[in-house]
């Protein structure tokens, strides 16, 4: 009930919706008890030209005699209406209670009258047909009110009707005009934080439009902010990797010469410091290029395992060096291709393994595999190390992010690097709970089947 209620406070569309069913209602009912009212008072009005009818019909029959009016009495009474009939035009008649039902002096003045007889209410009819002579028509009050209300009650079966269709009419209206809007939040809600391309104003209604178009200045200038903010990581790594490799040269070309067991020791400190340095301006190079989504590599048809056995030879020796098992799983389908930016599903591939190698322990194991699932293909990179928490899952794609705890050195870049990779070819990666191995991180990259006619990932505009 509360998730209603906060759905209803902070939704245009939830909020019209109610309005409209509200006023809907209100108004329906405000004319329902109108309605029901004038046909209550017209179902009497109709009962009373009934009894003024029954009335003059009687007055223009023939005259009767005292003993046929007698058996008048007894034969007019109407069972199912309770319509009663007195005949007043004899002292005889009018004194003798027994032969009466409303029991009225004669002397009663025409016209309408509510009366009680026999702890029963009635609306009688008094007419004179002559100054000796009267005639009563009466029928007992709550039959009539069930008839009138009957009558009424039918008039408010097209409200029951049409409340309902009224009431769905108005909330699919309120939705099919605020459809743009509902279409823009779900494209906003689709789009990857590296896409800040503006947002389509076409269909916009006019009293969103301005909110809009602050959006897309907002989203312009972002962008900007952005692209500044890689322009200066990538041209500062490249204007530092500059130096660190001198200093690289220097340091190789001092440790051939002779010096204590102290200095060696420092410098071999001081080429391990440069080493790591040289590793992560390459990684802010590498994670730079990717971002810039504009500057779009040519894409080529090759094979998933041709990248396969790329990396494997490019990873073994640290493999080797661990003693880690890593090869093609036995479950991967074979002559699988894509049609993408080949280097940039390398580069993220790469970074997968080498971030396995690095955290599994001696004696692991590492699996690749790819297959085809519907129209995506899925490439999976699994070992059998010590795992993410599924609560770090996704903070670990953030740059610089290192989990505590952890002994390896490290950028911090990998897997920032993979996911930049591969949101550029247009494609998802997720770390997942291992398949196949008692603890371990299995690594999913999904990709879309593209042909050579159309393009392995989606088309973003530029912001301009």
């Amino acid at each position: 009930m509360a998730g209603f209620k906060k759905r209803i406070t902070h939704s245009v569309q939830g909020q019209l919706s109610l309005a409209l069913t509200m006023a809907i209602i209100i108004i329906a009912l405000i004319s329902g008890g109108l309605t029901f009212a004038s046909a209550l008072d017209e179902a009497h009005e109709l009962q009373d030209r009934m009894l003024r009818q029954m009335s003059a019909v009687v007055l223009n029959a023939p005259a009767i005699s005292a003993s046929q009016q007698k058996l008048a009495l007894r034969s007019e009474g109407d069972n199912d209406a309770r319509i009663f009939v007195d005949y007043l035009s004899s002292p005889a008649l009018a004194n003798d209670a027994s032969q009466t039902h409303f029991n009225l002096p004669v002397s009663t003045a025409p016209g309408f009258h509510n009366i009680e007889s026999d702890g029963e209410t009635y609306r009688v009819l008094v007419t004179r047909k002559s100054p000796s002579q009267a005639i009563v028509i009466g029928q007992q009050t709550d039959v009539r009110d069930e008839i009138a209300m009957q009558s009424a009650l039918r008039t408010l079966i097209p409200f029951s009707v049409s409340l309902p269709v009224f009431v769905v009419v108005a909330v699919l209206l309120v939705r099919f005009a605020l459809k743009p809007v509902t279409t823009l939040a779900q494209e906003v809600r689709s789009r990857n934080e590296q896409d800040l391309a503006p947002l389509p104003l076409q269909q916009v209604p006019y009293e969103i439009l301005p909110f809009v178009k602050g959006i897309n200045r907002l989203l312009y200038n972002i962008d900007t902010a952005m692209s500044i903010q890689k322009r200066f990581i990538a041209d500062a790594a490249h204007e530092l990797r500059t130096p660190i490799t001198a200093l690289t040269l220097q340091a190789e070309r001092l440790s051939q010469s002779p010096m204590s067991v102290e200095a060696s020791d420092r410098l071999s400190t001081l080429r391990l410091g440069l080493k790591r340095t040289k590793y992560l301006l390459e990684q802010l190079l590498t994670m730079a290029r990717q971002q810039q989504t504009e500057q779009r590599q040519k894409n080529e048809s090759f094979s998933v395992e041709e990248i396969f056995r790329e990396i494997l030879e490019t990873v073994l020796p640290l493999a080797l060096e661990k003693n880690i098992d890593i090869g093609v799983s036995a479950n991967s389908q074979p002559d699988i291709s894509l049609f993408t930016e080949k280097n940039t599903l390398y580069v993220a591939l790469k970074n997968l393994v080498e971030n396995a190698i690095k955290y599994i322990a001696e004696n692991g194991q590492i699996d690749l595999s790819v297959y085809q699932h519907h129209n995506q293909v899925v490439i999976e990179v699994e070992d059998n190390g010590p795992g993410i928490d599924q609560a770090l899952r996704e903070r670990v794609f953030d740059a610089f992010y290192r989990m505590e705890g952890q002994e390896q050195s490290g950028s911090g870049l990998g897997l920032s690097i993979v996911r930049a990779c591969i949101q550029k070819i247009g494609g998802t990666v997720s770390l997942n709970d291992t398949e196949h191995f008692q603890s371990g991180l299995l690594a999913r990259i999904t990709l879309p089947c593209a042909h050579k006619d159309e393009p392995s990932y989606s088309t973003k505009s530029s912001v301009s």
